[in-house]
């Protein structure tokens, strides 16, 4: 990401902040930017997208995510649920774009995560990914999932040093995930792969300052451009219940959300949930354990939802009604 373009990102946030343009906002929303998405969500036999949440695990607290709040149980995914939904997967692999091994919990907790990786490359599967916060990410592993296959991965980075960092995201150490992190590129150069691509992902805000040019300057060496390597700033969000961050600029819903048409989202324990923003898992629509990706995607729940978002009805579903995403 340029410096051009997250000026241009603070500026439109900024622009959101401006309580008088809310009804334009609300306009442009509703009657431009709904119309367009409704020209783009055809219904399609299988998912563009599967997420598939390895574990609810994680040995971070950071302040942005609402750990805490998460009631549903900690696991790990059988690895045999895991393969049953890659098999079917890999029979639609032509519908779909990219597997996420990954959903809200730190993917390298689990030790068959480069098995899991293998496997998906193995019945292929075209572009796997995940995102980590690179404190598990040692030598060994780095060779690992190298060697399995894996297209991209994103590592959440939110400080420009110990204190930032560690002030940042709570129980992991700075000096530990950096030296992980710079490894990871001079075990990919050593090994001669041009996979798997990094992004590397930082959130300014008050705990870690801000420091948007100390994060470029830190891994603007380290990173390679040529390989598709790339650094991104990303805007804090709300977690329904969990997290409050952004103010929605209408007490009025007017966006259709995309996620039912997208992607979906596969917990650890099987159950199938709208959205990754539902940490808790509150709103289910199927368990892959009783049925199939497709039959689920096909469901009469499923056409249910999409007939809902379109028609801005979102009062049966209480983790969206609190997202700023959709206001």
């Amino acid at each position: 990401m340029t410096l051009t373009s997250i000026a241009l990102k603070e500026r439109l946030r900024n622009l959101r902040k401006n309580r008088l343009l809310h009804p334009l906002a609300f306009f442009v929303k509703k009657y431009i930017y709904n119309t367009y998405v409704k020209s783009r969500t055809a219904a399609t036999n299988f998912p563009p997208e599967v997420w598939i949440e390895n574990t609810n695990c994680c040995n971070a607290e950071c302040v942005m995510c609402p750990r805490e709040k998460q009631t549903r149980p900690l696991g790990i995914m059988e690895l045999s649920l895991f393969e049953k939904l890659i098999k079917e997967i890999s029979k639609f692999k032509g519908d779909v774009r990219r597997v996420h091994l990954h959903n809200y919990g730190e993917p390298l907790l689990d030790k068959e995560f480069p098995i899991r990786i293998r496997l998906a490359k193995d019945w292929g599967i075209e572009h796997v990914y995940f995102v980590t916060n690179a404190s598990l990410l040692t030598p060994e592993l780095s060779r690992e999932i190298i060697v399995a296959g894996l297209d991209e991965f994103k590592i959440s980075f939110y400080g420009t040093d110990k204190k930032t960092y560690n002030d940042t995201m709570n129980g992991l150490d700075y000096d530990k995930t950096i030296k992980n992190v710079k490894a990871f590129f001079e075990i990919r150069k050593d090994m001669k792969s041009l996979k798997p691509m990094v992004v590397i992902q930082y959130i300014p805000q008050t705990k870690n300052q801000s420091r948007i040019d100390a994060f470029l300057n830190l891994f603007n060496d380290v990173i390679d451009k040529n390989i598709g390597d790339s650094l991104n700033i990303c805007s804090l969000h709300n977690y329904a219940d969990g997290r409050y961050y952004v103010k929605n600029g209408s007490n009025k819903i007017s966006t259709i959300c995309r996620f039912p048409w997208a992607t979906m989202v596969i917990l650890q324990d099987g159950n199938v949930v709208i959205c990754c923003l539902d940490y808790n898992g509150v709103q289910v629509v199927g368990d892959v354990n009783e049925n199939t990706i497709k039959e689920i995607w096909n469901s009469e729940q499923y056409k249910k939802i999409r007939s809902d978002f379109k028609g801005l009805r979102y009062s049966d579903y209480p983790v969206c009604t609190k997202c700023n995403v959709i206001h």
